[in-house]
């Protein structure tokens, strides 16, 4: 994970750009946790402004991308939480897919399907999967994202990646 800033007015431009060539990454992540490129997009929204609201007390940030993904995680779940609530007896089959023009139909097919199998998966599991195996994260670095301990973060992602297995019936989700 890379950068470090200080919650100051000095330490601010660093921050903002850092947080814009994050926003991408951080957007796939939040995607595959909520299911959804649309909810997706609110989750980011939200993690973004709570990280600009908490930068200028934070002091010094050792690893801003690890902070930020934090925000993030966290702000993920409080959006699978308030829908579970909100949607406790129906299960979310529909997957919000905005087509893009320059994609086929088959590639929003398969974005289709990765979210709808990532979704089978408990939030643990399905966080730690996504950070190592779509993102490339550690598992030090994801312990520290979702607040974790390493084994704790190896044995979801032994447990996410079975039942990934489970679901898809292939074998390539075990090759880390």
């Amino acid at each position: 994970m890379t950068g470090s800033a200080t919650g100051t007015p000095e330490g601010r431009e660093p921050f903002d750009r850092l947080l814009g060539e994050l926003r991408p990454k951080l957007h796939r992540y939040c995607a595959r946790m909520t299911g959804s490129v649309i909810d997706a997009e609110d989750v980011v929204q939200e993690a973004t402004v709570k990280a600009l609201e908490a930068f200028p007390g934070t002091g010094p940030i050792a690893n801003v991308e690890g902070w930020l993904f934090r925000i993030a995680h966290n702000a993920a779940l409080d959006h699978l939480r308030r829908r579970a609530r909100l949607d406790a007896a129906h299960v979310v089959e529909d997957i919000d897919m905005v087509p893009d023009p320059g994609t086929s139909a088959d590639d929003r097919h398969t974005a289709a399907a990765s979210l709808q199998t990532f979704m089978r998966l408990p939030a643990a599991q399905r966080s730690s999967v996504i950070l190592m195996d779509v993102l490339g994260y550690t598992t030090e670095e994801i312990g520290n994202i979702i607040d974790s301990s390493v084994p704790a973060v190896k044995a979801a992602l032994h447990r996410g990646r079975l039942r990934l297995r489970e679901v898809v019936g292939r074998e390539e989700f075990g090759s880390r």
